[in-house]
């Protein structure tokens, strides 16, 4: 068990992955125990070897641990590989085990993905105590639910939470999808001097200022961002010059650069705001004996 707690030690100072590595391997040739294979699932997870540390993770599991790290890491590791049932199984566990809010985030992504759009929204609002997003996904949630009532409650609670305020432009987002277009343009003005302008932001500004027929900004918005994305056009040799592009990789910034001209020139079109497709997965550091991360959540060592 020392040398088990001297590579924790080392992988949170150091990072050296395979010295780490080795030593976990080692201990498991001499004493097999719930806590190498763990770590060693936890490391293989860091370096998104997530087939190995599958592996690992059930041996793990296998052993029966009373404490909810492996069955939590377990479950994460089965939404990277898109085994949504089994991770859900496992997740379940865990959280019966302690209510962490990262397992909470996770299950309200598999519950969303099932349309449990009122138990996903309530994980949601549990993960909060450590995910910052968990407030916008569970606003989110309502509104596919059409619990505009809950929605417009919870989108308040995000606006006057000035110390992990989520953005202004993720606010308007919120804003926009309820209806309120409005109060989405002031949020979408708060942020357009201090966020990066891209094609998948901008254009929903934009369909916003369509909604309050405010042709006038509209002009301003559409005119200053084709002008930006055209600069960067005819620098992007130069730029790849600096950078040592590829060929491909200067041919992806063209295509890129070029559709997000396109779609604020037809924002109009759009049906609404509609957030994006993303993996909702949480994941955090899950090692035993690691000095880097918190222990206030449930994480008792494993009697072995």
């Amino acid at each position: 068990m020392k040398k088990i707690r001297e590579a924790a030690k080392r992988l949170a100072i150091d990072g050296e992955h395979e010295q780490v590595q080795s030593i976990l391997l080692a201990s498991l040739s001499q004493e097999k125990t719930i806590i190498a294979y763990h770590n060693l699932a936890d490391l293989l997870k860091e370096d998104e070897r997530f087939n190995e540390a599958l592996y690992y993770a059930r041996k793990a599991v296998a052993m029966q641990p009373q404490t909810y790290y492996p069955y939590a890491l377990l479950g994460e590791l089965y939404m990277q590989a898109g085994q949504i049932e089994e991770a859900q199984q496992w997740l379940e566990y865990a959280y019966t085990l302690y209510e962490s809010p990262v397992v909470a985030h996770n299950l309200a992504y598999i519950y969303k993905r099932q349309r449990r759009l009122s138990e996903a929204a309530s994980y949601f609002i549990r993960s909060y105590e450590t995910e910052d997003y968990g407030l916008q996904y569970a606003v989110e949630c309502f509104i596919l639910a059409d619990d505009l009532a809950n929605a417009q409650q919870w989108v308040e609670v995000i606006k006057h939470d000035k110390e992990r305020f989520i953005g202004a432009v993720e606010l308007a987002e919120l804003y926009a999808r309820l209806g309120q277009y409005a109060e989405a343009a002031k949020w979408y003005r708060e942020g357009y001097d201090s966020y990066a302008h891209c094609g998948e932001w901008i254009e929903d500004y934009v369909w916003v200022l369509h909604q309050l027929e405010d042709k006038e900004q509209i002009n301003a918005v559409r005119t200053a961002f084709i002008e930006e994305m055209n600069a960067e056009l005819a620098n992007l040799s130069e730029e790849a010059q600096a950078y040592e592009w590829t060929a491909e990789e200067i041919q992806e910034e063209e295509c890129r650069l070029k559709a997000s001209i396109e779609r604020v020139k037809v924002a109009h079109l759009q049906v609404g705001i509609v957030s994006e497709s993303r993996p909702y997965i949480a994941s955090r550091c899950f090692t035993f004996f690691c000095p880097m991360h918190d222990q206030g959540f449930g994480e008792q060592e494993v009697d072995v």
